[in-house]
């Protein structure tokens, strides 16, 4: 399911660099207060972040014009999977290719099981190894989905509450499938409990039933990836076929199509369970226990390369009549757009999703597909429906660095592309182009895109809105009237976009595209940034933007560590010299200490809390609600505070004194400021 900027497996998006970079960036911040400077620096709103002057690399087309043949991409997949995978320390990856009609050719790479645990050494094997292919899951369940559309028995713009048996909340507006299939349903992000381990496996109806996220944007409007609502299909689906879900797609999509190695069972079948792939952080160490996917119609798939070859052949239409999932106009319409600007406004204008798949087109070459991610599997899909030519890759392991799993199957899917798909005068149309505005219009744009923006895809009622300091997007506006956008949109690195059209940009030298929202007709202003079809990018708040939160915040922590520090030494030097207090101001004074200490264990308890989550590692409720209970003592301990540097003003104690007493308060404030902006003493602490 894709675990970007808060990324959640199963994921289909989001790079393990940008979750670890967070994890680590934001960590540090919150609980030794270095890296500051270097956050400010890439954080900075685009108004008045220095200036970028150089371009960098473009994305690189591979060479085109082969054919298509079994021979051919059996040299090419040697070369570009094969001798990656010892370079990338990814102990094993399989692939298939389909081109008009056939299934062309599948390939496997690498181990299945290194052997390093008490299991014996596998290698992989196309026909017979299965891999968890994370959210390209969603895809077989919004083909059995529009299957019972085709039956009457779901209406895709409907209110989804008429098919459910609990209530949801929906303060924004009513739910539809089409909502559902296109993540505009308008729910926050749910990061915790998405993968579990054996043992922790639920039902479907206790997935979307117990602490449902809430909805935090309308319906219909604002690109937000959602695993929770890819379950939530799944449910229905369950609910108004009489038949649980499992079985409901063995029936209806992998039988039909002969996929006998595929299920969403939790745990496998024994005959299946025995010939998946071990997954791996890389390999050189061991394999994790296998991955329990919470919700399981969003990520919870196991396959074969040889059976998603099978349904890219289906998805293609390119199947006999009795085969055939769903009608041609029906599988017509889950391959094309399915929103428009009645709902996205000029959103529309770019990428959009399409029934349950991504609209993965580049000029000139049609495409759709779905990438997924666990923890450690990594899957990537993609059909050409011109073309009629599909490929899909998966691999065990993620790598030695963040990028390498992530990098690979970009490759892969993007050569694959290149090389057979794309004529080399298409691919050096793609690659270029120039803008379509005058420089000055161009300008102009620029400066109303300039800003930090963060993502929807985050929590955003509870505690886990703290992570909205991780992994923000800086755009900075260009005196030839591009922007520099750092970093890229799953990247880690800076990528320069140009404005092609109202409201469109696209990558210098690449395809990929940026469609933005203003705040209104007399305000040019960008509010909201749009990119591959279910994901958007917001304008932060000035509270929300990092390059000012943390360092008023590591301020705050410097006082509160100094004062904490100092408190003993100075009443040793009180006794010293025989000062005495009055017990009442012994008492502020007593309170304002404790609410200090408390502030700062709530502050390095986040900061621990922060990195776990961004790790997909479960935070116990009890650790969080102590971690509250220890905020809300903070944050009262403003007003001892106040009063302790009240009376120092009042009895002349001294410039020393009072200063430091009302640091201490404006320290306090801080804190107490951003517990407050970022809900991390909200009722739910659901994240």
């Amino acid at each position: 399911m894709t675990p970007h900027h808060v990324p959640t497996p199963p994921t289909g998006r989001i790079p393990r660099a940008r979750r670890i970079a967070a994890a680590v960036a934001l960590g540090t911040s919150l609980a030794l207060g270095t890296g500051v400077a270097a956050s400010a620096a890439a954080s900075t709103p685009g108004a008045t972040a220095a200036p970028v002057t150089a371009t960098p690399a473009p994305p690189v087309h591979q060479p085109g014009g082969h054919t298509l043949t079994e021979d051919d991409v059996h040299a090419w997949l040697d070369g570009a999977v094969g001798a990656a995978l010892p370079a990338t320390g990814i102990p094993g990856a399989a692939v298939s290719v389909v081109a008009d009609g056939r299934v062309l050719t599948t390939a496997g790479y690498g181990m299945a099981d290194t052997g390093t645990g008490s299991t014996r050494a596998e290698r992989v094997d196309p026909d017979r190894t299965l891999f968890r292919v994370g959210s390209v899951s969603k895809t077989a369940t919004a083909t059995a989905v529009m299957q019972l559309v085709e039956d009457g028995k779901i209406d895709l713009d409907a209110d989804v509450q008429q098919y459910l048996d609990f209530d949801l909340d929906t303060p924004k507006g009513p739910v539809t499938m089409r909502n559902l299939l296109t993540h505009t349903a308008g729910f926050e992000e749910v990061i915790g409990g998405l993968i579990g381990t054996p043992g922790s496996e639920e039902s479907l109806r206790a997935a979307v039933v117990d602490a449902p996220p809430a909805q935090v944007f309308t319906p219909g409007t604002t690109p937000a990836y959602s695993n929770y609502g890819g379950a939530l299909a799944g449910y229905i689906a369950q609910r108004v076929s009489g038949e649980p879900f499992e079985s409901l797609l063995q029936r209806r999509v992998f039988t039909p199509l002969g996929m006998s190695s595929s299920s969403f069972a939790q745990p496998l079948p024994e005959a299946l369970d025995a010939r998946l792939a071990r997954g791996y952080l890389d390999d050189s160490g061991p394999a994790r226990p296998t991955e329990v996917v919470h919700g399981a119609p969003a990520g919870a798939m196991s396959s074969t390369v040889t059976d998603m070859a099978r349904f890219m052949l289906a998805q293609l239409g390119d199947v006999p009549t009795d085969q055939a999932l769903v009608q041609p106009d029906t599988l017509a319409s889950m391959h094309r757009p399915a929103l428009g600007s009645d709902d996205l406004g000029t959103l529309a204008a770019g990428q959009r999703m399409d029934l349950g798949f991504f609209d993965e087109s580049t000029p000139g070459l049609p495409a759709s597909g779905h990438d997924g991610d666990t923890i450690v599997f990594h899957s990537a899909m993609r059909l050409f429906p011109d073309e009629h030519a599909g490929i899909f890759i998966t691999m065990n392991g993620s790598g030695r660095t963040a990028t390498d799993a992530i990098e690979l199957r970009d490759a892969v899917v993007r050569g694959f592309a290149d090389r057979y798909l794309r004529g080399d005068a298409t691919t050096t149309d793609s690659a270029g182009g120039t803008s379509r505005m005058s420089t000055a219009s161009a300008r102009a744009a620029a400066a109303d895109l300039a800003g930090t923006f963060v993502t929807s895809r985050s929590p955003a009622t509870n505690p886990g809105a703290l992570l909205a300091l991780a992994g923000q997007t800086t755009v900075t506006a260009r005196a030839d009237g591009t922007v520099a956008v750092t970093p890229k949109p799953l990247g880690t690195t800076t990528a320069v976009y140009e404005p092609i059209g109202p409201h469109l940009w696209r990558e210098v030298g690449g395809d990929a595209l940026l469609a933005t929202r203003t705040a209104g007709d007399d305000d040019g202003t960008v509010t909201t940034i749009a990119w591959g079809g279910a994901f958007t990018m917001l304008r932060a708040a000035p509270w929300q933007v990092a390059s000012l939160v943390l360092p008023s915040l590591v301020a705050a922590l410097a006082v509160l560590l100094v004062s904490v520090v100092g408190w003993p030494v100075t009443a040793l030097t009180a006794i010293g010299r025989g000062r005495s207090r009055s017990r009442s101001r012994d008492r502020i004074l007593l309170l304002s200490r404790i609410g200090q200490v408390s502030a700062l264990v709530a502050l390095f308890g986040w900061a621990s809390v922060a990195v776990q989550a961004l790790a997909f590692q479960d935070v116990s409720t009890v650790t969080l609600r102590v971690l509250q209970v220890l905020q809300l003592v903070g944050v009262l301990a403003v007003v001892p505070a106040a009063l302790a540097a009240w009376r120092a003003v009042r009895t002349h104690r001294g410039w020393a004194s009072v200063t430091g007493r009302v640091l201490v308060v404006a320290a306090l404030v801080v804190v107490a400021g951003i517990a407050v902006a970022f809900h991390l003493l909200a009722p739910s602490v659901t994240y």
